[in-house]
C-alpha cells in the first residue's frame, strides 16, 4: 500500500527564538488533528548531526504522511492548516517542500 509523503523544512530568520520556535513546533504538532493526517512528526533538526551529505541549511522539519493525494489536499485547504501558515510565515526565511508518493 502506498502513501502520500509531505516534507516541509524550515529555515528561519536570524533572531527568531527558542520560544518561538517551540510554539511552531507545538502548533505544527495541532495539524495531526485534520483528519486526512495519517501521521505527523515536527521537531528541530539534529545539530549533531554533521555527515557532509547531511542538510543543514534548516531549522526545523515537519513530516506529514496521508493516504493519496486527496489527502494532502485537504489538509493544505483545512482551516487550522491555513492558520497555522497565518500565524508563522513571519518567522520563515525559506520554506522547502517536497512532496512524494511512498509504496
Amino acid at each position: 500500500m502506498s502513501s502520500y509523503v509531505h516534507v516541509v523544512l524550515f529555515t528561519l530568520h536570524e533572531g527568531v527564538s527558542q520560544s518561538e520556535i517551540d510554539s511552531m513546533i507545538q502548533d505544527a504538532k495541532s495539524l495531526a488533528g485534520i483528519p486526512s493526517v495519517r501521521r505527523l512528526e515536527c521537531g528541530r533538526r539534529d545539530e549533531s548531526m554533521q555527515r557532509p551529505v547531511s542538510d543543514t541549511g534548516y531549522h526545523v522539519g515537519l513530516l506529514v504522511c496521508f493516504d493519496d493525494r486527496a489527502g494532502h489536499d485537504v489538509y493544505a485547504d483545512h482551516p487550522t492548516h491555513t492558520a497555522f501558515v497565518a500565524q508563522h510565515k513571519s518567522r520563515w526565511a525559506n520554506v522547502r517542500v517536497c512532496d512524494f508518493v511512498a509504496g
